[in-house]
């Protein structure tokens, strides 16, 4: 090594590398071409983003493939994006005279020029037969560079470009010419081209690997600079093998050690030029944010600054995306859903769709396009229409017509929910017409989309709400909304002011509760935990508080418990966990002293005691079968049997027993069939139950605690779409199989996730067609834009419908009028009304039948499976007679009925689909276990799966390649109280 580091910079930027010692890497693509050279393919496709070195992998070919039959003529296009075929073909003619060292006698190009505006065909008749008789029994490839550019202004690779289709034709003509096109696109872009040479071989141009690209840093600089270890690892973090930023990373570095007189490159030198690089590296950096619509590059700012808080946190995931846009006031709509997908088929996103691929583009993300700017980008959509709107609204405002301009404000939202500056001066109008929830709302968005502008407007409306509820004497709720304003600014004196009242009325309200409230809690501790006993001390507690008039008991004793709590004699402790394999109960308000016994036994680790304590509740004929406890008692005969096999399943215990029920009757029976077998090998089955509450952020929780546990083997679950949602990422990351047996949503998808419940692609074709084929050829939809599984089902409805949809409604919105909506509707003749709410909001549906029975309007239901149970049954009573749903399973259609047979006989009483699926998802695990099975193993056998209709609920288990199951929605029909199956054979 010399003394000093006083060569020239040896690293290229943004120059084609044409000297073979300069190029380093792509052995597997110049093997895959030559493999299909010689396999006769004359047609071959490489495709790549910019800057990836794709010309430069061109100019390498003659030197990196031995082949001694073709000859490799370079052609670039750059400059032809508008020229004629004539054009292309002479400067094409051009380059293969001049790079062949052709003789003048050959050809004349000025000649040639002259007879191609006639006779496109003289390039194949006379030009090229000449060029053949010159090469002998060689053949000619034609490398052409910037394939796409061609007419690309008349679409992307347009399938009717007559460049393309000139080639495909001289291909069938020309025995002895290839053809090896490069285009700068993704591979959905190409699909046209893909097509029209007949689905020929591809590959892509990507990034380097680790061996390549150290080869590519240390080479050049090799004799004048060193790179430590750690600093060569710093560079491939940064730039992922991405030549052309590697290139530039250790340009700068070169150039800053010839500065500074170094021979040798640290970690800390590699982390200090970030930023120059960032600089010198513009204009590739660049492209990963030009060619993106608004929403994917939304959600790239928000992949980065969700990285960014994870590192500053030192968390280990990053947050979902549409989290974090959700938090900084953005509504998810279908636009940005698709773009997160999308960004991860460009390969700007790693498998996790969570992190920026390339850690130098992410630092660019967030340095030039941080979010809190880029999410501003949203209101552009829907300009045009919106800025005629808000005329009418300057109208209505100087006419004083308020409920006008909150209409017209709302109707902007319709168009664009994230349209932002209209979320101040809509909550100022909600304010004026005393619409405090709704104003709270809209401002509490406007402050998480700029905290800074619209603080004041929040502590304003917050305060006026706050004296509203001092009026009304509800003083807890005052007393919320003052805390608020102080938890933003802790110093403001009106707060203040405003909750040293508040207290002080507390506290005269106070002192005689407090005497009963202690009596009725000696009481409820000498009580049993019935339903009746409870009814009465909470009876008395609610009629202790209308007696003094105050509402500090509700606030001390029914409060519930904050996450990670639950009560027990009306205090809130901490849960030590939300996972259990018969260590604790998630059914505390089922009495049965012998599971409790068992309960015990297992956390001492005696499972011969727990599993006969379990086995007796299971018998205990004062009670009706309990699935957990069946669950517990084969999980202790498996842990006293040792080596046993272990599946997790999770589901809202704590705030939905009737959904957790009827998933755990499944599973349980599943399970209870497999051990009573003998299980796989001697070894059975065990179930850990995990409680997410169907809340995203503690189904994250769970799926990593799940995920981390090394000895589940796989996860039936979560029970909600937007649960399911915000675990997957997690499970996907960990590469562990999870099969879900409730969620529906489209949007859930990975190599790793199954299930066995119909997406609702399947139900909203259903019903789609069952609506056409009734002639009811218009609707209106009733739904929630802010659920997974309620936006999914009306997506996928609104794409098979034919007909024509009237209006889609967002049945959340706290302004909805919706016997208004209705009346309207029918005026309009609409035909039907579809029903798509999320489980939270199934009574909301249940009122839109009401209403529409009550006013006689004659709209006809229809329905997805979150309506189907019995409680909706009885609440909608003879308002819901004729509804139509799409369901996954029911027990009286006749595939099915075996299966609820042997269900009700051990249930004691009918089952749901949800027991259906979830029986058939455990079945479906347990048919993939092996001999010594994994997560690995489990994950590769699950695709290859068939049970047969006598092994599952009903239908056949197979899974699609997209780990779909290939059945169909079933349609049932309310009459006279009960469902019946509608279309279902004998």
């Amino acid at each position: 090594m010399t003394n000093k580091n006083t060569g020239i910079n040896p690293y290229i930027l943004g120059k084609q590398i044409d000297k073979p010692e300069e190029f380093f890497g792509r052995e597997d693509l110049f093997t895959f071409i030559e493999d299909n050279l010689n396999a006769d393919i004359k047609f071959l496709l490489l495709h790549g983003q910019r800057r990836i070195g794709k010309s430069s992998v061109l100019k390498q070919f003659a030197h990196n493939i031995d082949l001694q039959k073709f000859v490799f003529v370079y052609f670039d296009l750059q400059n032809h994006s508008n020229s004629s075929v004539r054009n292309i073909l002479h400067d094409l003619a051009e380059e293969i005279t001049e790079k062949l060292g052709l003789d003048s006698d050959i050809i004349t190009l000025s000649s040639l020029d002259e007879e191609l505006k006639n006779n496109l065909d003289i390039f194949s008749q006379k030009f090229l037969t000449k060029v053949y008789q010159k090469l002998g029994d060689k053949n000619l490839v034609l490398l052409l560079d910037e394939f796409d550019i061609v007419s690309s202004d008349n679409g992307i690779l347009n399938q009717g470009n007559s460049f393309y289709i000139y080639l495909q034709l001289l291909l069938k003509q020309q025995t002895k010419l290839f053809l090896i096109p490069v285009v700068g696109r993704f591979k959905d872009d190409f699909q046209n081209l893909y097509q029209l040479f007949k689905s020929p071989p591809y590959q892509e141009v990507g990034l380097l690997n680790e061996i390549s690209a150290r080869r590519l840093i240390i080479k050049p600089a090799q004799g004048m600079l060193e790179y430590e270890e750690d600093a060569i690892k710093a560079i491939f973090k940064l730039s992922a093998g991405h030549p052309y930023f590697t290139q530039a990373i250790c340009f700068n570095l070169f150039l800053q050690a010839k500065i500074e007189e170094k021979l040798t490159v640290t970690s800390s030198d590699v982390q200090g030029i970030v930023d120059k690089t960032i600089e010198s590296a513009t204009g590739g950096l660049s492209w990963f944010w030009d060619g993106l619509s608004i929403s994917e590059q939304v959600v790239f700012s928000a992949v980065a600054e969700a990285q960014k808080i994870a590192i500053e946190q030192k968390q280990s995931f990053p947050e979902d995306p549409l989290r974090l846009l959700k938090k900084h006031g953005v509504i998810q709509t279908e636009l940005l859903t698709e773009a997160t997908k999308k960004l991860a088929q460009k390969g700007y996103l790693d498998d996790t769709e969570r992190r920026v691929k390339i850690e130098l583009v992410r630092r660019w993300l967030v340095r030039c396009h941080p979010l809190n700017q880029e999410i501003y980008k949203l209101e552009e959509f829907e300009t045009e229409e919106i800025n005629n709107i808000l005329e009418k609204i300057t109208q209505l405002s100087q006419n004083n017509k308020n409920q006008g301009v909150i209409d017209h404000y709302e109707e902007i939202f319709k168009l664009n929910p994230n349209h932002f500056s209209t979320l101040s001066v809509l909550a100022e109008s909600y304010l004026k017409v005393g619409n405090f929830e709704k104003t709270l709302e809209l401002y509490t968005r406007a402050y998480q989309v700029n905290p800074m502008h619209n603080k004041e407007g929040l502590l304003l409306a917050r305060e006026a709400y706050g004296k509203n509820l001092i009026e009304q004497r509800e003083l807890i709720k005052a007393k919320i909304q003052f805390e608020g304003v102080l938890e933003t600014e802790p110093d403001r004196k009106s707060a203040q002011q405003q909750l040293i009242k508040i207290k002080a009325e507390l506290v005269k309200q106070e002192a005689p509760l407090r005497q009963v409230e202690e009596q009725l809690m000696k009481d409820h501790k000498n009580y049993s935990r019935t339903p009746i006993r409870q009814g009465v001390i909470l009876g008395t507690i609610a009629a202790v508080i209308a007696l003094v008039g105050g509402g500090i008991a509700v606030y001390r004793f029914l409060t519930p418990c904050s996450s990670g709590q639950e009560k027990v004699n009306g205090s809130c402790v901490s849960i030590q966990s939300n996972i259990s394999r018969g260590d604790r109960t998630f059914f505390f308000t089922i009495p049965n002293t012998s599971r409790d016994q068992g309960i015990e036994a297992f956390k001492k680790g005696d499972y011969p005691e727990a599993a006969a304590l379990f086995q007796n509740a299971v018998k205990d004929k004062n009670n009706k079968p309990d699935p957990e406890v069946l669950i517990y008692y084969n999980n202790a005969k498996a842990r006293e049997k040792g080596q046993s096999l272990t599946l997790a399943v999770v589901v809202p215990a704590d705030n939905s027993q009737d959904a957790t029920q009827e998933v755990l009757r499944g599973v349980a029976q599943a399970q209870n069939q497999f051990n009573a077998n003998g299980g796989s090998n001697g070894r059975l089955l065990e179930i850990a139950i995990a409680n997410d509450s169907n809340d995203p952020n503690k189904a994250e929780q769970v799926a990593q605690q799940l995920v981390n546990d090394k000895s589940v083997l796989g996860v039936i679950g979560h029970d909600s779409s937007e649960a399911t949602q915000a675990a997957l990422p997690i499970y996907k990351q960990a590469g562990i199989p999870i099969i879900s047996s409730t969620s529906t949503a489209n949007s859930l998808n990975g190599r790793n996730f199954f299930r066995t419940i119909p997406s609702d692609a399947a139900s909203g074709e259903k019903l789609a067609q069952y609506a056409q084929n009734s002639a009811l050829n218009k609707v209106v939809i009733f739904y929630n834009p802010k659920s997974a599984y309620s936006n999914s089902l009306r997506e996928e409805f609104t794409n098979k419908f034919k007909g024509q949809i009237f209006r889609k409604i967002d049945l959340t919105d706290q302004t909805l009028n919706i016997e208004q909506e209705l009346k309207e509707s029918a005026s309009q003749k609409v035909q039907a009304v579809m029903l798509f709410p999320d489980v939270h909001h199934t009574s909301r549906a249940i009122e839109i039948a009401k209403r529409n029975a009550n006013n006689n309007l004659g709209l006809k239901l229809l329905g997805g499976e979150s309506l189907y149970n019995q409680q909706n049954l009885n609440e909608g009573n003879k308002a819901v007679e004729g509804l139509i749903l799409a369901v996954p399973w029911f027990r009286k259609a006749p595939q099915s009925k075996k299966f609820a047979k042997s269900a009700e006989d051990y249930w004691k009483g009918g089952v749901s689909w949800s027991t259906a699926t979830s029986f058939d998802a455990t079945k479906a695990f347990i048919k993939s276990l092996s001999f010594n099975p994994s997560r690995q193993s489990i994950l590769a056998g699950l695709p290859m799966i068939e049970l047969s209709s006598e092994e599952t609920s009903g239908d056949v288990v197979k899974f699609n390649k997209e780990g779909e199951r290939q059945s169909k929605a079933i349609l049932v029909r309310v009459e006279k109280g009960h469902f019946q199956c509608l279309q279902c054979s004998p």
